[in-house]
């Protein structure tokens, strides 16, 4: 238990960092989604940037060498993915968006099970069966602009892509380096986002009061959260780190209620538990 309490306090540190994400966003009010996320990314690019320059010299140029096209692909699925993330926060309540973001392993499994030919359990089945009911609970419920339908669906949206990224970039992140080959990945994505952002958005630089949020979304979940999150998986199991995943959700909730005065309707709370219980029968099967 001794040699595995570092991995499991960086789980729990990552789950905790990215469960910040949200309440920056929120502290964004006047900026697209699309300029959000390019700046968040570009800025973490910059850190892991600096830090592969100064201790992870080798693996950098390795990383560009063999796997910088396939890293490309896969940043312009995220690319998408934190763009929709973000619009969700933006549209739903921060309880209803962390959770149906974190859906994420019940579309992995499903997605697994379509095209990799990887059968699911029954106990895997009940899970995935549980987490749809509980998002119709959400869904049923969202009647305000705190819980948009529309934004609730921005955040599946959101997790089927980081489903799709985790499927498709299985190869490639067992074979990286955890912290030189996001350097491609949010490179690409946060080109993407700029593009997106010229053409649908509405491109312009930060004010001075929205420096500290963005600066704060790009250590706290993104450069932080993810690279603890991969640097857990050496001593825990994959299902032990998405489960303390599970605290983004709970982190986020926490905190808005204070800051934003946004308490969980008894429906939202229904539907989180049911899509917990759900993910945690999917996920506890990778044992």
């Amino acid at each position: 238990m001794k040699s595995r309490l570092p991995y499991i306090l960086q789980g729990g540190l990552a789950g905790f960092f990215f469960g910040t994400s949200a309440i920056f966003i929120r502290f964004l009010p006047l900026m697209d989604p699309f300029m959000i996320g390019f700046y968040r990314l570009i800025i973490a690019t910059v850190i892991l940037t600096s830090l592969s320059l100064i201790f992870y010299r080798v693996a950098l140029l390795e990383t560009f060498r063999s796997r910088g096209f396939k890293a490309s692909i896969l940043g312009i699925i995220i690319g998408g993915h934190f763009a929709a993330y973000i619009s969700s926060v933006k549209h739903t309540s921060v309880m209803n968006a962390t959770v149906l973001t974190n859906t994420t392993p019940i579309f992995a499994s499903l997605f697994s099970w379509m095209f990799l030919q990887v059968k699911p359990s029954t106990r895997s089945i009940t899970g995935v069966t549980l987490s749809l009911i509980g998002m119709i609970v959400i869904f049923w419920g969202a009647r305000s602009f705190e819980a948009s339908i529309f934004g609730d669906l921005e955040a599946v949206f959101a997790a089927i892509l980081w489903a799709v990224y985790l499927v498709v970039g299985r190869e490639v992140r067992v074979k990286s380096h955890p912290v030189t080959i996001m350097i491609p990945i949010y490179s690409t994505s946060s080109i993407l986002l700029l593009f997106s952002g010229l053409v649908l958005g509405n491109p312009r630089l930060p004010l001075t009061y929205e420096v500290p949020a963005i600066l704060g979304l790009a250590i706290f979940p993104t450069t932080l959260g993810h690279t603890l999150s991969f640097s857990s998986l050496k001593g825990l199991q994959p299902y032990q780190t998405a489960i303390l995943s599970f605290l983004e959700p709970v982190v986020a909730t926490l905190l808005a209620i204070p800051l934003f005065n946004e308490i969980p309707q008894a429906n939202a709370l229904a539907g989180a538990v049911l899509i917990f219980i759900g993910i945690y029968l999917v996920v506890s099967i990778e044992r």
